[in-house]
């Protein structure tokens, strides 16, 4: 029986220890490959206009006029639709909102950086200071909220999947040292080191599901109008008892669902959102943007 364990233990070792020596040789070949191809003729002609938009948006931003923000933000959403998006990228557009005085479009360019990059403490500090500017006051998170979100914030999603990993093979290892080992002490030493690091390996598995999701999720959205008027029932046109409340250019709501209409022009869409806390009321669509 104690050699079935064993068989057991050392497959489990190769089974994840062989794909990652295999994903880290592949990316060293990658890596060689990328070197290759920017020394190349054929890459010569592609690099620079790869590179001329966002080489021409930092310029256009480093202008410092209206125009030049404007035409900044035009050029780093041009890069987003040739390139695809990155942290870096939605941080230089929250920059180039801010200095428009779109403080919504600001907020939303910040929260998708920080989404990509949790770690990235100038958009952090940028987007606290932006927030600071809206009329709408934030509700107060708790303490266990305030601890978990400061928990996802230590590495980005990819960094808690990798180190979900780690632990895991951690855990095999002192599962096999507990069961090679022939020293009655090492093996009670090597039993409840793997409980103990079990259990730090289901919180960082339980940490990186939720920073995926945050990544990855729709549930949230900020007012991009001057004020939108919240209602207690999907309806138009709005009466004084219908009427909610009043929120600002800025406020974050959370979605909850969407009332599905006709396919009608002049029939609004209407959005269920939850908003100052657990207020929930139907707002607008055309007064959201989905961060």
């Amino acid at each position: 029986m104690k050699s079935i364990y064993k068989i057991i233990i050392l497959a489990a070792i190769l089974m994840v220890a062989c794909p990652m020596m295999a994903q880290d040789g592949g990316d060293s070949a990658s890596s060689q490959d990328s070197i290759a191809v920017d020394g190349g003729n054929g890459s010569a002609a592609a690099m620079p206009a790869v590179e001329s938009l966002d080489q021409a948006a930092d310029e256009a931003y480093m202008r410092g006029g209206e125009n030049d923000y404007k035409e900044a933000i035009r050029l780093y959403k041009a890069a987003i639709e040739r390139d695809g998006s990155s942290a870096a990228i939605y941080y230089n557009l929250g920059n180039a909102y801010y200095r428009v005085d779109s403080l919504a479009k600001a907020i939303i360019y910040y929260e998708r950086a920080l989404r990509l990059d949790p770690t990235d403490e100038d958009a952090r500090a940028n987007l606290e200071f932006v927030n600071s500017k809206i009329i709408d006051a934030r509700p107060a998170d708790g303490i266990s909220n305030i601890l978990v979100e400061k928990t996802m914030l230590m590495l980005s999603p990819n960094g808690w999947a990798i180190l979900s990993i780690v632990i895991f093979v951690i855990v095999l290892l002192l599962a096999a040292g507990y069961i090679f080992s022939r020293n009655i002490r090492n093996r009670k030493v090597y039993f409840f080191a793997a409980i103990v690091v079990l259990l730090i390996n289901i919180v960082s598995i339980v940490i990186s599901i939720n920073a995926a999701s945050v990544v990855t999720g729709n549930k949230e959205a900020i007012v991009v109008v001057e004020s939108t008027q919240l209602s207690t029932s999907p309806a138009t046109p709005l009466n004084e008892s219908q009427k909610a409340m009043l929120l600002h250019e800025g406020s974050k709501v959370k979605v909850i669902r969407e009332l599905s209409t006709p396919l009608d022009p002049r029939v609004k869409k209407w959005v269920e959102v939850e908003a100052a806390g657990d207020n929930r009321a139907w707002i607008d669509a055309e007064a959201i943007e989905v961060i």
